[in-house]
């Protein structure tokens, strides 16, 4: 935690003490502790967002006071820098913050926080669904077990009864039961939860209203909708359709200098989750909308073979976060042209 005085000369700030000191996880503790060694002064706090949450945030703010979430990645740090402690983290959010160069994150409003979690959660859940049938497969692929009929719809209930009624001696059969168990637990609990989300997203009538308008985008349904609003919170906050590609790593890196231009691939940066669901939303776009199916044969046709498909399918994955932009600043639904 830093603490600083807008109006210190820069030679008081210099040689500014900083405190390095374990505190109990306490905001009271640590604003006494400030107030104590500073006391009548405007004090801004600054202190890079961790696992701890919001719950620092909300009561320095709540008591009046300035304060500031940094990520990590923000923080600058040079090259050649091989010694980190936290003395020397708090001297650098302490030197930028005083030079006006930190850029705090925005921490989300309390109904966004909650979609958040319900999303987060849903994720998860998804997750272990994915593994456990990843499981199975290969359990039946290392014992060369064959199904007696392949469904059209691998997963169904059909395709399911099918393996548990396979006939496997004890400990093959133990195993391939205990992973029938987890993959029903993930899908009940996936059910659940989506349950859960749509009565939550109800109740809430700003972030239902900007569910149905991002739903009016081709290949967006309801899952990239709520965990696109669940990771940017407040869309008021948003300011070019740029910063949205760049949350979920789908803007090119770039490297010009002069009157060059060297476009790369992309940044990769941002939230992995979002922008592997809005490649998906992608592929059902181009089903749906004949601009998006035009633009992707286009980026395509430049590009041969598998890796033109790739690099076509995330430019209209970009546009995606572009459209879904657009809509939310606007408020209004987008309309296929």
């Amino acid at each position: 935690m830093k603490s600083q005085q807008p109006d210190t000369s820069v030679k008081e700030y210099q040689n500014a003490k900083c405190y390095s000191l374990k505190i109990p996880a306490q905001p009271d503790n640590m604003l006494h502790f400030f107030q104590k060694r500073f006391p009548g002064k405007r004090l801004v706090y600054a202190y890079e967002a961790g696992p701890t949450g919001y719950a620092l945030y909300d009561h320095v703010t709540a008591q009046g006071y300035d304060c500031m979430m940094v990520h990590p990645g923000n923080i600058e740090k040079a090259p050649k820098d091989r010694v980190k402690t936290n003395r020397l983290d708090s001297l650098k959010v302490l030197r930028q913050l005083h030079g006006g160069n930190l850029k705090g994150i925005r921490v989300p409003s309390e109904s966004y926080r909650q979609l958040r979690h319900l999303t987060t959660l849903r994720q998860q859940y998804a997750a272990d669904q994915r593994r456990a049938k990843q499981r199975i497969e290969a359990l039946l692929t290392f014992e060369n077990i064959q199904l007696p009929f392949v469904t059209e719809r691998r997963w169904s209930l059909r395709h399911i009864q099918a393996i548990k009624e396979l006939k496997l001696e004890t400990i093959r059969r133990f195993r391939l039961d205990s992973l029938l168990d987890d993959l029903a637990y993930a899908r009940q609990q996936l059910l659940r939860i989506h349950r859960q989300l749509r009565e939550f997203c109800k109740q809430n009538d700003a972030i239902q209203k900007n569910i149905q308008l991002l739903r009016s985008i081709p290949g967006f349904g309801f899952v990239i909708p709520t965990y696109l609003l669940g990771r940017i919170g407040d869309p008021a906050y948003l300011r070019t359709a740029r910063e949205l590609g760049a949350f979920a790593g789908v803007v090119p890196s770039e490297r010009s200098t002069g009157d060059t231009v060297r476009k790369g691939p992309i940044t990769h940066m941002g939230d992995p989750i979002l922008r592997g669901l809005l490649v998906e939303g992608a592929w059902i776009a181009i089903r749906k909308d004949a601009e998006l199916r035009q633009f992707y044969d286009r980026i395509r046709s430049r590009n041969s073979g598998d890796h033109g498909a790739r690099i076509a399918i995330v430019a209209v994955a970009r546009k995606l976060a572009a459209r879904a932009h657009r809509v939310l600043k606007d408020q209004k639904p987008y309309v296929i042209h």
